[in-house]
C-alpha cells in the first residue's frame, strides 16, 4: 500500500471514530465498529493504529498542532484583520458541524478534551521561554476559554446570531486580554 492510500485509510479511521463518538461512549466503541463505519479492512487499521486510544491520540495531535500553528498565533496578532479572518472560520465551522460537535461533547468531549489539552500543553511548554511571565503562561489559556465558553453558549441558543455578529462580541474582549 503506498503512503497516500495508507494516509486516506488512516483519515477515514480517524473520522469514523469522530463519528461513532456521536453515537455511543467511546468505551463501548469496538475495533469492529471503526472498521465498518469507515468502510477499511481491519488490517488497515492495524497497519496505522494499535489500538483505539491511539486513534484517539492521533486525532488529538493533529488538533493541537492546528490549534498551535494556526490558532494561538492568530489570538496574539495585532493584525485585525486576519484575527477576524480565522475567527469567521472559526464560528463558520462550528455552524457547519455543531451537531456533531455537540453529540461528541455531550457522550465524550470530557476524555477527547483531556487528551487534546495534554497535547496543547505538552506542544506549548515546548515554545515557552524558560521561565515565561503570567501572560505567556496564561494568556493564551483564557482566550481558548473564552471562545470555548462563548460558541457552547451560542450553540445551546441555538446560534440566532450570525458568525459575523459572534466575531463583534468576541473581538474586543480577545484583544483586551
Amino acid at each position: 500500500m503506498n503512503k497516500k492510500e495508507n494516509h486516506s485509510a488512516k483519515n477515514e479511521i480517524e473520522q469514523a471514530l469522530l463519528r461513532l463518538m456521536t453515537q455511543k461512549s467511546y468505551l463501548d466503541i469496538t475495533v469492529t465498529d471503526i472498521v465498518q463505519e469507515a468502510k477499511v479492512a481491519r488490517v488497515s487499521f492495524y497497519r496505522n493504529f494499535a489500538s483505539i486510544s491511539e486513534v484517539l491520540d492521533s486525532i488529538a495531535d493533529a488538533t493541537a498542532e492546528k490549534l498551535n500553528i494556526e490558532f494561538l498565533p492568530m489570538l496574539d496578532t495585532t493584525d485585525e484583520r486576519k484575527l477576524r479572518e480565522y475567527l469567521f472560520n472559526y464560528f463558520y465551522q462550528i455552524s457547519l458541524n455543531y451537531k456533531e460537535m455537540w453529540a461528541i461533547r455531550g457522550l465524550n468531549m470530557d476524555l477527547f478534551t483531556k487528551r487534546l489539552g495534554e497535547k496543547i500543553h505538552e506542544k506549548r511548554k515546548a515554545v515557552e521561554s524558560a521561565d515565561p511571565n503570567m501572560a505567556e503562561k496564561y494568556g493564551w489559556v483564557v482566550k481558548l476559554c473564552v471562545l470555548d465558553g462563548v460558541s457552547r453558549r451560542w450553540i445551546m441558543d441555538e446560534m440566532k446570531e450570525t458568525p459575523e455578529e459572534m466575531i463583534d462580541y468576541v473581538m474586543p474582549i480577545i484583544k483586551s486580554l
